[in-house]
């Protein structure tokens, strides 16, 4: 069997006693929560993890919500790439994760596999982990004890590893709206035109002011063991009169910044050799869409 026993939950409390009660035994992490599945469910079945029980919580309403409050953006663990796609809310605010969500598997990954999944998940080339990092996001962990906030320079810790505890459950992501001045995009590079596993991914966001860039964020996917904030690209862009020129100087910036591995979809060199067109391209269509306010 790929696992002992399955538990559906309708709450978070209900989901958080399940963990809370395998505290204590040393099988404690072979509780595990599953939502859409679509990573836990190929790992279980290819052994590459054991599980003594699963937890489901994608039934649970709270989880499944998204909501502005406090001119932030909040959305539930459970919401699936199908409702990010199709949300008013993410579409206005962060579109950058609704244009990410498209590009994720086809149909019935994006109607199955959630926001929460991918955090916890923690897979270098998850492709909405770049997204919430350059929206500069918290992720909310909730146990019986209360809730803490994690922002996502910290959540990653490494290949599949988090700042999530064993009773704790990922509960919703949040993170500033973006105003209509700034602009934001996503770019990927797989091994086929679609339903591919990244093997460089880009997004960025970019603040336009007086025609000059107030502020810039560049995050990369799939080309280290976390996500990588290239700050040196960011800091050199701040002041700046967008131009061919200065997408050129920071892509070659971030291209400098990374120390990727070579696997199976492709070798550090590569990786190295498609980091900078990628970095260029995600800047000059943010910055088009801060000039034109097409999508934030």
């Amino acid at each position: 069997m790929l696992y002992g026993s399955y538990h559906r939950t309708e709450t978070i409390e209900e989901a958080l006693g399940h963990l809370a009660s395998a505290i204590g035994n040393e099988r404690a992490n072979r509780v595990r929560l599953i939502a859409g599945g679509t990573d836990l469910m190929v790992q279980l079945r290819e052994r590459l993890t054991e599980a003594d029980a699963l937890v489901d919580v994608s039934s649970i309403p709270a989880l499944k919500k998204i909501w502005v409050e406090s001119q932030r953006l909040h959305i539930g663990a459970a919401v699936t790439y199908s409702e990010l796609i199709a949300s008013e809310l993410v579409n206005q605010h962060a579109y950058l994760l609704a244009e990410t969500s498209r590009l994720i598997g086809g149909k019935q990954i994006q109607h199955m596999g959630t926001v929460g999944g991918n955090l916890g998940n923690a897979s270098p080339a998850g492709d909405t982990l770049p997204c919430l990092s350059a929206l500069e996001a918290e992720v909310t962990l909730t146990s019986l004890d209360g809730e803490r906030q994690v922002a996502m320079s910290d959540f990653m810790l490494g290949v599949r590893k988090t700042a999530v505890k064993p009773h704790e459950l990922i509960t919703k992501v949040s993170f500033n709206i973006l105003p209509q001045y700034a602009g934001s995009a996503f770019t990927k590079l797989g091994l086929r035109h679609s339903q591919a596993i990244s093997v460089v991914d880009v997004a960025t966001v970019v603040f336009i002011n007086d025609r000059r860039i107030s502020d810039a964020r560049v995050a990369l996917g799939s080309v280290a063991p976390t996500i990588v904030r290239v700050t040196a690209a960011e800091n050199m862009l701040r002041g700046e009169a967008p131009s061919d020129e200065l997408f050129s100087r920071a892509a070659e910036i971030s291209r400098e910044s990374l120390t990727p591995i070579s696997d199976i979809r492709g070798s550090a060199a590569y990786r190295l050799y498609v980091a900078k067109p990628l970095v260029k391209l995600a800047l000059e269509t943010a910055c088009e869409r801060a000039n034109t306010n097409k999508a934030n």
